[in-house]
């Protein structure tokens, strides 16, 4: 892998870190699985039990994030890497998340239309606020609750890192892998198991879609950049040689994962709150729904950050999936609107497609492909003419060309 000197800026390292760049397709992959979801929301399907659990997309996108933004502070723990200031690991998180939101926000506001936006309480939206109420968590850009908890996942990492330091750096290197990977296993845990009593005594509570019931998904992206950190130019170990070697033993395990959740855990259930019914997940269902989306992430990354061959990687390997995952963020923000906007639904299931013609004989798969292409255009612009300009100085001021860099060897 090299340091991604040459990388584009929205998926370049920080410098002297290395860069892991089939998890730009594996970005691509959970963008699509997500659209698919909510096209499926829309639309009647053979494939319905499948497509409705397209949303473990965002486990994959939390577990990339564990990873990703966690491996460069463990590295510098373990590895004497350069250490990440503070205020460029900001600059860099706030340059990649916001401009490109606000932008998505004001526009989708404008045409198609967002409830709440261009009211009294646009800062709600604005300032990535509305998962803490319930009259506001799925108006303004629907999808984006998932970024209001990145966002604090974002905040809360540097004061992790700097936590875990302080305890375990005077460890012998063995001894603060093998700590920290108990400390992140228990870390996902705890998070389920809060996730099943609220929603066992509190099933609306809006604590379901904040950082504390979603740690689990972005854990085991933690726990690999620990591992990864701690096998950088060093042997392997057994099992992960085997996974390595095998790459499509890590990707059954998290197709099945997702196979199981899609077959076997049921829900959501009808439940009575106060005086309607809802749809809602019982603790048990929304548990094991939660750790199956978790190790299908962790077995869909693991090839992208450790593998020799094997077709998945070659499929991870395709430059179209590549440039698809550099302009993910993209789709995510703009495609739910465009895709209710061109279904129209009716009173009840089934799109109306403006009255269009033909679209009606197979609605999952005109409005998944109607979807994608209207958000790949919006996505392409935002990111060549907003994302990618801003993100020239993620890492400061842009002070001339920087030097090659020499290949660094990572796992």
């Amino acid at each position: 892998m090299s340091t991604g000197a040459a990388a584009p800026p929205v998926v370049a390292p920080p410098p002297g870190h290395p860069r892991f760049p089939l998890i730009d397709s594996l970005r691509a992959i959970a963008a699509i699985a997500v659209v698919m979801d909510h096209a499926g929301g829309l639309t009647v399907t053979s494939l319905d039990g499948l497509i409705s659990h397209g949303e473990a997309g965002v486990a994959v996108f939390f577990a990339i994030s564990g990873f990703l933004l966690y491996r460069p502070f463990v590295s510098a723990r373990l590895n004497g890497a350069p250490r990440t200031q503070l205020r460029d690991y900001l600059r860099r998180r706030i340059l990649r998340i916001v401009p490109a939101y606000w932008l998505a926000l004001t526009v989708l506001a404008i045409w198609p239309g967002l409830t709440g936006v261009f009211t009294g309480h646009f800062w709600v939206y604005y300032g990535f606020a509305q998962i803490y109420n319930d009259g506001w968590a799925l108006n303004g850009i629907a999808p984006a609750w998932t970024l209001c908890i990145e966002l604090t996942f974002y905040v809360a990492l540097p004061l992790y890192a700097a936590a875990v330091s302080g305890l375990l750096r005077r460890l012998p290197r063995s001894r603060q892998v093998a700590a920290e990977s108990t400390l992140l296993v228990a870390i996902g845990a705890a998070s389920l198991a809060y996730r099943y009593t609220l929603r066992s005594h509190s099933s609306l509570s809006p604590v379901l879609n904040a950082l504390p019931t979603h740690l689990d998904w972005f854990a085991p992206g933690m726990l690999l950049a620990v591992l990864s950190a701690s096998w950088q130019g060093r042997e392997l170990p057994a099992a992960a040689r085997l996974l390595a070697r095998r790459p499509a033993i890590s990707v059954a395990l998290g197709v099945g994962a997702y196979v199981l959740v899609s077959t076997s855990v049921g829900g959501p259930e009808p439940l009575r709150i106060f005086t309607h019914t809802a749809l809602i997940y019982t603790g048990r269902q929304d548990v094991a729904r939660h750790l199956l989306y978790a190790a299908f992430g962790a077995g869909l990354l693991i090839p992208a950050v450790i593998g020799e061959g094997g077709a998945y990687r070659r499929l991870l390997a395709s430059p179209v999936l590549a440039w698809l995952g550099l302009i993910s963020y993209g789709i995510y923000l703009w495609h739910q609107s465009l895709v209710v906007w061109a279904c129209q639904p009716g009173p009840f299931l089934g799109c109306r497609f403006h009255g269009v013609p033909g679209l009606h004989h197979a609605p999952f798969v005109a409005l998944t492909a109607i979807g994608l292409i209207a958000a790949i255009a919006c996505a392409a612009a935002s990111y060549y003419l907003v994302e990618r300009p801003i993100l020239r100085f993620k890492n400061g001021r842009v002070r001339g060309a920087a030097p090659a860099r020499a290949p660094v060897r990572a796992t």
